[in-house]
C-alpha cells in the first residue's frame, strides 16, 4: 500500500495505516489504533481485501451531486455524530438548502459566498456572520478534503476541486474586554424560593455558576450526596469537573418533580431546551425588569467570587475555565476590591498619624 502498515506507538498501542475507496471512487488514507497486534493485523487484512475488491467505489461522478443531495446523504449524517453544534448548525444549513439546494455543489463559487456574506452583514451582527461562515467553512472543507470519523476513516472529500471558502474572510469580532452584566446585591436579596420553576433556575444558576447546557443536561445520577458534589461529565472544554453540593443547591434539587427522563430540570418528560420566559417572569415578579440572560447569572456567580477574594485557581476550577484569559473578565471586580482595601489602609495610616500627634502634644504639656 505504499506506507508502513502497522506501527507500534510509544503508548504500547498499534496504529494501522490503510487506504480505502470513498463513495465516488477516490482513494483515501485512514488510520486507526488498536490495543493488541492481533486486532491490528485482523483489521488490516480486512481493509486489504476491501481495497483490492474496490467495494466502496460508487457510481456517482465527481461534481454531479447537488447541494441538497450532498447535505442529506453525506454531511448531515457525519455532523450529527461528530459535531456538538449540529442542532444549531442544522438550522442555518436549511437556509443553504433554500438558497443553493438545487445547484450543483461544484458550481458554488467564492462570488456566491461573498454575495451572501454581504447580505448577512446588513441584517445581523459581525459575530453572527462569523459563526455562520464557520458553518460554511466546515461544510466546504468536508466536501473538498473530507473529515475523519470515529473509526479513523476519512469521510467526504473529492466532491469539489477547490474550496471556495479559502478566499473568504470572516469579519473582525474581537471587542474590548468589558465587565459582564451582573445582579446588584439588593437585587439578589429579593430572590427567594417561591415554588416556581423559573425562580429555582435563577437561584440554581447563582448558587452553582454552571453553564446553561450543563444545568439542562444534569441528571440525578450525576448528584453524589455521599461525596457532597455535583459531577459534570460533559463540559464546554471537554474536561469533567465537580461542583460542591451546598444545602441551597440540594434544596432546589429536592423541590424538582421526578419523571422518567432522569433530568433534574426536565419539562414534560424530556430535556429542557429553553427557559428564557420562565426566568424573565421570575425576575419580573421581584421587580427586576431589565434584560437578564441566563449566562448573566453565571457572570454574577463569578463576579461575587472575585469580589469576595476567592483565589484565581479556585475560581477557574469552580467555573470550569480552562485558561486565565477566560477568567480575566472578572478582574474588574477584584481590582475594585483591592482599591477599597487600599483606601481602608490609607485611613488607618491617617488615624495612626493623628494618634501620634496627640501623644506628642500630651508629652510636651507634661514636660512644661
Amino acid at each position: 500500500m505504499g506506507v508502513r502498515a502497522i506501527t507500534r506507538l510509544p503508548s504500547g498501542e498499534y496504529r494501522v495505516n490503510f487506504y480505502y475507496w470513498n463513495q465516488i471512487g477516490m482513494k483515501h488514507r485512514g488510520r486507526k489504533k488498536f490495543r493488541t497486534l492481533r486486532l491490528a493485523e485482523t483489521f488490516y487484512a480486512e481493509r486489504i481485501r476491501e481495497f483490492e475488491a474496490k467495494v466502496h467505489v460508487g457510481s456517482k461522478e465527481r461534481g454531479s451531486i447537488t447541494v441538497k443531495q450532498f447535505l442529506d446523504q453525506h454531511y448531515y449524517p457525519w455532523a450529527q455524530k461528530a459535531k456538538k453544534s449540529y442542532p444549531v448548525e442544522r438550522v442555518f444549513m436549511r437556509n443553504t438548502e433554500v438558497r443553493w439546494g438545487e445547484r450543483r455543489l461544484s458550481s458554488i463559487t467564492v462570488f456566491d459566498i461573498e454575495k451572501w456574506r454581504i447580505e448577512m452583514k446588513q441584517k445581523v451582527c459581525p459575530a453572527t456572520v462569523s459563526r455562520r461562515l464557520a458553518y460554511l467553512r466546515s461544510f466546504f472543507k468536508f466536501a473538498h478534503a473530507g473529515m475523519t470519523d470515529e473509526d479513523g476513516h476519512t469521510v467526504g472529500g473529492g466532491f469539489i476541486g477547490d474550496n471556495p471558502m479559502r478566499h473568504v474572510r470572516s469579519p473582525k469580532t474581537k471587542l474590548p474586554l468589558r465587565p459582564p452584566t451582573i445582579l446588584a446585591p439588593d437585587e439578589i436579596a429579593r430572590l427567594k424560593p417561591d415554588g416556581t420553576r423559573g425562580m429555582d433556575l435563577v437561584l440554581f444558576c447563582i448558587y452553582s455558576g454552571m453553564r446553561r447546557g450543563e444545568i439542562f443536561r444534569m441528571r440525578y445520577e450525576d448528584i453524589d450526596r455521599v461525596a457532597g458534589v455535583i459531577r459534570i461529565p460533559v463540559t464546554k472544554n471537554d474536561e469533567p469537573r465537580i461542583i460542591p453540593l451546598t444545602k441551597q443547591l440540594a434544596g432546589i434539587i429536592d423541590r424538582q418533580p421526578v419523571d422518567d427522563s432522569g433530568f433534574v430540570f426536565s419539562w414534560k418528560g424530556r430535556q429542557t431546551r429553553d427557559c428564557r420566559s420562565a426566568i424573565n417572569q421570575a425576575l419580573w415578579r421581584v421587580g427586576i425588569t431589565r434584560r437578564v440572560r441566563m449566562h448573566d447569572l453565571r457572570h454574577t456567580f463569578g463576579s461575587y467570587l472575585a469580589m469576595n477574594g476567592v483565589d484565581l485557581d479556585e475560581r477557574m476550577a469552580l467555573m470550569g475555565h480552562k485558561t486565565i484569559t477566560a477568567a480575566r473578565i472578572y478582574t474588574h471586580y477584584y481590582t475594585k476590591r483591592l482599591s477599597e482595601s487600599m483606601e481602608r489602609l490609607m485611613e488607618a495610616y491617617e488615624t495612626a498619624e493623628e494618634k501620634t500627634k496627640g501623644h506628642k502634644k500630651g508629652t510636651e504639656a507634661i514636660a512644661v
